[in-house]
């Protein structure tokens, strides 16, 4: 395989949440796999001092453009909610004038493979030589639906593409008597969009091998995979035992994204101040950049709670804490901000939403709570018996070594580029 195209719609790069990090692990293992091939990365750029950060598996990289407001209008009036054809965040990513740039590159470029990054760029699959791949990331239509059980913590509708909506729009969006009705509408037509779209790919990827199958049998579609982040855990789980801060609780996630937005509201309303009532020394930090109002309001509220926003080492603040917590609401696929910190040995309390594509033992590997009542128990259990906590520990990273390391993930990328 000579040429292999990423199209994405986001910088790749750095690694400052979780699809930015199962992209770069997409490309790495393709230039692992195929070494002398050529990675040529076309991208929507998210945050332009990410520029110089471009890892040297990206051979190439050409930055596409958002289109402008009066055509984000045009195709969410025409497309969205008169034809209903497609889904609200494939019209606000959808430029005739890029669609034309990327069939150009295609064209001159002949790449073997073109891996598009999740629905909203769909509408960009150029018809050619090359296989074309199509990475829904896990099925929105469902993370969507579930928001709707929840909807008094959804303070977003559109999360993270919600800066690429037009100003009027986005105003409009934030009135809580229009957001029902439109997450409802934008679920509805992700779902139809999902199926439909699929059969203009040779391979449909998932993040979780679980959901990969489940729409395999929705769809019947002949190539349909599950390729889970990688993670390798540097430490050994007959390791000696690790050193951490027995009063210290992490949430980590990008804090513009509804369903961890929600998740640490609910947590700092219903579960932090019985925990700090038994625990009065502990501190609940909330990692992850672009925190939303809602979000840096909560240390005013609840005494304890700190919010770091962005990191430039995530692993450095996480991993010497006593419990990672991750009471998600709703949300869909394999939370890899979860597999990462068992990767280094932290405990994980979290939630049936969080534990979903993810098979380890329930107070063996991690903790999986189904009411408040265990979630309070289970965290004040982590923080107050070095015992528990440090078998937990050792069972997670040597969870994580089976089921997510570099090699099983490589296995099922090799699916795609054989």
């Amino acid at each position: 395989m000579k040429k292999i195209m990423f199209i994405t719609n986001r910088l790749p790069f750095p690694n400052t949440d979780g699809r930015k990090n199962m992209l770069l692990q997409y490309i790495r293992q393709a230039k692992e796999i195929c070494p002398d091939s050529t990675i040529i990365n076309l991208s929507f750029v998210d945050d332009a001092k990410y520029l110089q950060q471009r890892p040297p598996e990206i051979d190439r990289l050409e930055c596409l453009e958002m289109p402008g407001w009066t055509e984000k209008l045009f195709n969410i009036f025409v497309y969205s909610l008169l034809l209903r054809r497609w889904p609200i965040q494939v019209s606000v990513y959808y430029s005739r004038k890029t669609h034309r740039k990327i069939k150009n590159i295609i064209r001159a470029e002949q790449p073997d493979l073109v891996l598009y990054d999740m629905v909203r760029v769909a509408e960009y699959v150029t018809d050619g030589r090359s296989r074309n791949v199509l990475s829904y990331d896990d099925l929105l239509s469902l993370r969507y639906r579930r928001q709707l059980d929840w909807f008094e913590y959804v303070p977003s509708v559109f999360g993270g593409f919600a800066d690429k909506l037009p100003n009027r729009l986005k105003r409009l969006a934030d009135l809580k008597m229009v957001q029902k009705r439109l997450i409802a509408l934008e679920s509805k037509l992700l779902d139809g969009y999902e199926r439909r779209v699929a059969g203009r790919f040779h391979h449909l990827v998932f993040t979780s091998p679980a959901e990969a199958e489940r729409f395999r049998e929705i769809t019947r579609h002949a190539s349909c995979h599950g390729i889970p982040m990688k993670f390798d855990p540097d430490r050994r789980d007959d390791a000696e035992p690790r050193r951490y801060d027995r009063n210290k609780l992490v949430f980590v996630g990008k804090m513009d994204i509804p369903h961890n937005i929600s998740a640490v509201v609910y947590f700092c309303e219903r579960i932090w101040p019985r925990i700090k009532q038994q625990a009065p020394e502990a501190t609940f930090y909330i990692v992850g950049k672009n925190p939303t109002a809602e979000v840096r309001k909560l240390p005013e509220t609840y005494p304890g709670v700190v919010v770091t926003g962005e990191v430039d080492d995530v692993k450095r603040i996480v991993s010497d804490s006593a419990v990672m917590t991750a009471p998600l609401l709703f949300g869909t696929g394999i939370k890899t901000k979860i597999i990462e910190a068992m990767s280094w040995g932290v405990p994980v309390v979290t939630s049936p939403v969080g534990s979903e594509g993810i098979g380890a033992n329930h107070q063996e590997d991690w903790f999986v709570c189904q009411t408040d009542d265990e979630m309070v128990q289970n965290v004040l259990l982590l923080l107050n018996n070095r015992e528990i906590n440090e078998k937990v520990s050792r069972n997670s990273i040597r969870y994580v070594h089976r089921h997510f390391s570099s090699s099983v993930a490589r296995q099922r990328m090799e699916l795609i580029l054989s």
